[in-house]
């Protein structure tokens, strides 16, 4: 508590514990000055020490937010932007929620447009950076990649049927994956 540091000096001619403070009416003031200061609360004394606590609270501050910085860049998910498109997408998902008629709309339009203009721009940035890293296929490697594998199957299996029939199964599945409303 900052009033424990008004104590009165025994000693008035001892200036090593004293307030460096002057009053109008007493001369030189008659307290303790806070530890590690020049003043006394009276005179200040305590108002660096909310300053340190306030330093204090910054340093805390920055020391997690380093760590966490650190914690996300050796994250696996560094490199990818999904889980911030599904962020901004949720926030956009709230606004249209909380829009009760169409004044509630048109007071949001410039929100909600600023908002769809970063889901695009995020979408196309992570787009570009999952086909950078080769976390993509296009439709043709994917139908390259089915019939490699019936290539194996018909290594290991004689019956011309049996692999005609898993070939065209891998090529619906193919298409269903590249186009689910074809199903």
């Amino acid at each position: 508590m900052l009033t424990s540091y008004f104590h009165r000096m025994t000693n008035l001619d001892d200036p090593h514990d004293r307030c460096e403070g002057i009053s109008q009416i007493q001369g030189s003031c008659p307290f303790k000055k806070v530890p590690g200061r020049k003043y006394c609360p009276r005179h200040g004394g305590t108002r660096g020490l909310r300053v340190d606590a306030k330093e204090a609270v910054k340093n805390y501050r920055l020391f997690r937010w380093k760590k966490r910085v650190g914690e996300l860049a050796e994250s696996e998910g560094v490199k990818s932007l999904r889980e911030e498109v599904g962020i901004l997408r949720m926030i956009l998902e709230e606004m249209l929620n909380n829009c009760k008629d169409s004044m509630d709309l048109l007071l949001y339009s410039h929100k909600m447009s600023d908002l769809v203009m970063k889901i695009e721009k995020l979408v196309v940035s992570c787009d570009r950076l999952e086909n950078r890293m080769g976390l993509l296929l296009s439709k043709g490697s994917i139908l390259q990649l089915a019939q490699q594998y019936v290539e194996i199957i018909s290594e290991n299996v004689n019956d011309p049927e049996i692999i005609e029939r898993i070939s065209t199964r891998m090529i619906q599945v193919t298409a269903s994956i590249s186009n689910p409303i074809a199903e």
